[in-house]
């Protein structure tokens, strides 16, 4: 199977045929809870995440809409159940929706870069990334803030634990060379950066050293394609 992280932007209005095609496509306990939300554009975000990991496991294992199962752990973090050696991870925010797939435990996480109290940012990082964050020009602060962020997120989304880890019990530094290292060391985990465009972050983490070189970009008709496609069949 092939590592990938794909990645679908988010439209701005979509159409009540799409929006009820789209619910249709996920499960009855996440289309409950997307009727319950305040916000379109929340709703938007939720239902393509749920879409987007469907349209990859379809894809990768040749299962139809109906045998895709899943479970989550203590904390919360998903997985396919009857697969074990399929994990993947989803985000998304602002005008994005990311997916990782992979054989190996994986994270992913998109920001949109939003104006930030940086005594506020203080309190989400350690005492070692905030120093070096504050030394960056100060036009220069609140991107690496979200970059140290996603990456933070990224690497706890991977772990499965949640928030049982305390974000300050360890430390990202993105090098000059741009390579990142994690401390305390431990357990080996890799990262990798990626560009959206630049109002928004994104950050992957794995067990494996094991990354696509560029992000698999999606439109909304690709998506319906991979969705209705009849993979155990090889046709629509």
């Amino acid at each position: 199977m092939n590592v990938e992280i794909i990645v679908l932007h988010i439209p701005s209005v979509m159409g009540m045929d799409d929006y009820n095609w789209l619910l249709n496509q996920v499960s009855d306990e996440k289309r409950g809870k997307v009727k319950k939300l305040r916000f379109l554009k929340d709703a938007y975000r939720t239902l393509l995440g749920e879409a987007l990991v469907r349209a990859a496991i379809m894809s990768r294992l040749g299962l139809c809409k109906e045998q895709i199962r899943f479970d989550k752990n203590e904390y919360g973090k998903p997985s396919l159940i009857g697969h074990s050696s399929f994990h993947f991870n989803v985000s998304h925010s602002g005008e994005w929706v990311a997916v990782f797939v992979s054989q190996a435990l994986v994270g992913v996480d998109v920001e949109e870069i939003k104006p930030i109290d940086m005594n506020i940012a203080e309190s989400f990082l350690s005492e070692r990334e905030y120093q070096g964050l504050m030394s960056y020009p100060h036009g220069e602060r609140l991107p690496h803030f979200y970059e140290l962020w996603t990456l933070k997120e990224s690497y706890i989304k991977c772990r499965g634990e949640g928030l049982s880890i305390p974000l300050h019990s360890f430390s990202i530094t993105v090098n000059e060379d741009r390579s990142i290292t994690l401390e305390p060391e431990g357990e080996p985990f890799y990262f990798r950066t990626y560009e959206l465009d630049e109002n928004h972050k994104l950050a992957a983490c794995s067990e494996a050293e094991q990354f696509p070189l560029n992000v698999t970009r999606w439109s909304f008709e690709e998506l319906r394609i991979m969705l209705e496609w009849d993979w155990s069949k090889g046709i629509i």
